[in-house]
């Protein structure tokens, strides 16, 4: 983590860091496909906003707090402080011990029933933050 990174972080070290928490904590395992798991794809700006929108909203859902990021900002490379109080949440997200799993299937469209509301208020969250 360099301070020329941190202060433009572009988006394939946000998608490494993104894929380094996952295969080191195991946490938002199953959020991403294969192709968004794909490092060396060239991701068109919408497929890296919709990444981003992801792993910001099951970070915001684990920690129970908003936070002030916007993933069209994070891609044009605004606003850095808040993309790294972001990277730190997400930090504190990926070592609290919590199971993802649910809060994976509320954002991609898979509950049950009784968690209908919730899912679909995960699911229009991660739709927003993507616009």
């Amino acid at each position: 983590m360099t301070e020329k990174l941190l202060s433009k972080p572009p988006f394939r070290y946000l998608h490494d860091i993104f894929l380094a928490t996952i295969g080191a904590t195991g946490f938002a395992n199953g959020l991403y496909t294969e192709e968004e798991m794909d490092s060396k794809a060239n991701h068109e700006k919408d497929a890296k906003i919709s990444i981003l929108a992801k792993m910001i909203t099951i970070t915001e859902m684990v920690v129970g707090e908003k936070i002030d990021v916007k993933p069209t900002k994070i891609v044009a490379g605004l606003e850095p402080d808040r993309t790294n109080f972001f990277l730190q949440k997400l930090f504190q997200a990926a070592t609290m011990g919590v199971d993802s799993t649910p809060y994976i299937r509320k954002i991609l469209g898979g509950g049950g029933d009784e968690d209908d509301e919730e899912e679909e208020e995960a699911r229009q969250h991660a739709e927003e933050m993507a616009r």
